[in-house]
């Protein structure tokens, strides 16, 4: 198969970036030293091409942090995941962030499953009992539900952090979304 369209960019800035590239240290190296600080963190968050979870959290190879992401951040997309990055990092933290003007608050379940039938007629009931985690209240509503939805599960510490924040994606303010609904 030809590449073709974006890919041969991002493979041409790859040859770049290799020129310049510095390993970081084994795995297992450096979870040992999570595992004894507790300091890791994950970040839950949207797949969304502008949202930078990176940039906008300023993370670099200092602060012990890894990333999921899916379409919306939601939870239960990412609870399989959580779960064995903490049995690998033992992160202390989980972040779940959300972002205004989210596909996941345009594109509902129903039209998803309309088009995912076109595609698969096949696979119909399996389509129609599925969640696709449309967002139908406000960003902070979402947050809240994602935060329950982790706590409530049996796969994840009961001692992890878990906090929740919304990204405002036209003016860049991050602000910590509280679980009682009064906003901080």
């Amino acid at each position: 198969m030809k590449i073709t369209g974006p890919l041969v960019e991002m493979l041409a800035r790859n040859k770049l970036f290799a020129q310049k590239y510095q390993s970081p240290p084994p795995l297992m190296e450096m979870i040992k030293g999570m595992r004894a600080s507790g300091a890791g963190v994950v970040v839950l968050s949207c797949s969304d091409p502008r949202l930078n979870p990176y940039q906008v959290l300023g993370i670099d190879p200092t602060l012990k942090a890894t990333m999921i992401r899916n379409a919306g951040g939601r939870a239960f997309d990412a609870i399989r995941t959580m779960a064995v990055l903490q049995t690998i990092g033992a992160p202390g933290t989980i972040v779940v962030m959300h972002h205004t003007d989210c596909g996941m608050t345009h594109f509902h379940d129903s039209a998803i499953k309309t088009a995912l039938l076109e595609i698969a007629p096949e696979a119909k009931a399996s389509i129609e009992t599925a969640k696709f985690g449309e967002i139908t209240g406000s960003i902070e509503d979402s947050v809240r539900e994602d935060i329950a939805l982790i706590r409530a599960s049996p796969l994840i510490k009961k001692t992890t952090q878990i906090v929740g924040l919304k990204y405002d994606i036209h003016s860049g303010v991050l602000t910590q979304v509280d679980e009682n609904k009064s906003e901080l």
